[in-house]
Parts: C-alpha cells; structure tokens; sequence
C-alpha cells in the first residue's frame, strides 16, 4: 500500500492511517508500461486523496461497497465493473459501505497513453471519456491484470518478460483504443468503436494480403486486444477476423483470375496455397472451381509487333 500512496499527494486528516485501519494486503505487479495493484483493507471509514500528477489510474471494485466522488463525478462502486478513473491531479473522495473493501488498480503514466492514441491518430484524445469507453472490457482487463499479478511472483528475467509484455499490451490496446473509438467518432457508439476496428484491420488485410498475417498482427496493427477484435468482426460482419482474411484473399484471387493470370501465381500474389482445401472454399463462396473461373475470363491477347 505505501508503494501505491507514495505516489499520491495523500489527505492524513482523512480516516486513512487511523487506528480503525487493520488488516492491510496488497499484491503488486510492476512493469515497464503498467502499474498493477490489488489491494483490500478492513475498518476504513472514508479515504481522500489527490491524484500523482503524471500518472491516469483505472480502479475496479472487487469486494465491498463504497462511493464517492473522482473529479466532480459521482459515482457507487459495482463489483467488477469500472468504479472510477482519476487522470492526473483528480481528487477523489470516498466513502465506505461495508467494513472489508478491496480493489484492483491500474495504473500507467500518462504520456504513454497519449502516445498510443497518437499512433492510431488522436493526437489530443478526450481522456474523460475514458471512463465510458471502458465500459465492458473489465472482464479482459481483470483477466490481465490477474495473470500479471501472479508472474510478479516469479522472478524478474526473460520468461517473465516474454509472459507479461503482451498481457500489459492487451491493457493499454484497450484504454488506448476506447478512447480513440470515442474521440474520432461524433457520438462515441460502441458500434461505430467496433466498425473503426474493422476498417483498420481490413485495410492492414488489403495491404498485407501476400504476406503470412495471424490474428496477433491485427490486434497490432488496431492497437487492441484480440477480445474486442473478435467481438467488433463479430458485431459488424457477423464472421470472425480470420474468415474475413480468407474472403478478402478469394476475392482478390478470383479477380486476378479473371484477368487470366495463372493459378500459381494469383495464389501466391494473395497468399493461398493453391491446394483442393482452397479451391473448395473458392467453390463454396462463388459456386465454380477456380479453374472453371479462369477458363471463362476468355482468350488471352497476345502482343503482335509489339503492340
């Protein structure tokens, strides 16, 4: 817990720190990019405090009741829903329902959350819509945030690292991509959030069409995790990433088809292998062989003196 507070400009003459305090646990995960923190206490009665300056914290209640108020906004705490976000400089106070509370708490430095809305082009996103555009990721952000806490309990070397780094990147993806969902669109509908999804990762289809693409690649490439990139495919086409990949290839290989260009190659230009799995998909979606495609394109003209 004083790890957490140091960074915060506490508020002694609050009931924290009172005799009434007891039973004090906290886990801790801390990363290069992302603070986590779980943290349960007995017997407080209310807590006021002002936020780090450089610093945003996401904190989801996970036992207890308790309200108040971040930054002028009210709110009472739902268990395992987003209770508050408190951006740099926030004041917050609260006040205790029930005797035992407990909370887990994400914290990461601000500027590299503005950095990632910058590289999915926000520039200066509206960080107090943070708070909504979290709503019903928690589920993903408390199986992260879980995973991290218990590798905190190995020690710190290559395979941690290789285990925790995509598991904080799934974290920030979705702050970073809820908020820009939210910041580009004129009323912020998770269903326009989840349509700017897809037309990132089908443009990263389109331009990467040849090349070997996993499902890994367009989560970077949107800046998200593979949850919301599934669940965005699945609201706006009704099929998953990978079947929208294999679409876009057939149809960009019955294009060069019909252009007469041979098999082997059109396949590889798309990134098929020319085998009878992809010649049945082929026929299922356009009710010929790729063969039969080819043969009906008609005659190929060929060049005469040059012409």
């Amino acid at each position: 817990m004083a790890a957490w507070l140091s960074r915060l400009q506490l508020n002694r003459d609050s009931a924290f720190g009172g005799p009434r305090i007891r039973d004090v646990q906290v886990e801790t995960y801390r990363g290069s990019q992302l603070t986590v923190l779980k943290m349960s206490a007995a017997g407080i009665s209310d807590l006021r405090f002002r936020h780090h300056p450089a610093m945003v914290s996401v904190v989801i209640p996970t036992r207890g009741r308790f309200q108040g108020v971040a930054a002028g906004r009210s709110f009472t705490a739902v268990l395992n829903q987003v209770g508050c976000v408190l951006l740099p400089d926030d004041p917050l106070a609260l006040t205790a329902g029930s005797d035992v509370l407990s909370a887990l708490v994400m914290q990461l430095p601000l500027q590299g959350l503005l950095d990632l809305c910058q590289r999915q082009g926000v520039a200066q996103p509206n960080l107090h819509l943070l708070l909504d555009a979290l709503a019903g990721q928690e589920r993903l952000l408390l199986a992260c945030c879980e995973r991290l806490l218990q590798l905190a309990l190995r020690p710190e070397g290559e395979a941690r690292s290789t285990l925790a780094l995509p598991l904080e990147a799934s974290v920030l993806a979705v702050m970073a991509s809820g908020l820009v969902g939210r910041d580009q669109l004129p009323h912020g509908s998770v269903q326009d959030a989840h349509a700017l999804h897809v037309e990132r990762a089908m443009a990263y289809m389109e331009s990467h069409m040849s090349e070997v693409i996993a499902l890994q690649d367009l989560c970077q490439s949107c800046y998200i995790s593979a949850r919301t990139l599934q669940v965005s495919f699945q609201k706006v086409r009704g099929c998953t990433p990978l079947q929208a990949l294999q679409e876009i290839r057939l149809v960009s290989l019955r294009k060069h088809l019909l252009k007469r260009l041979d098999l082997r190659e059109a396949c590889a230009l798309v990134g098929l292998p020319p085998t009878g799995r992809m010649a049945a998909n082929y026929k299922r979606l356009f009710g010929e062989l790729p063969s039969r495609t080819r043969q009906r394109a008609g005659r190929v003209i060929s060049r005469v003196d040059g012409l």
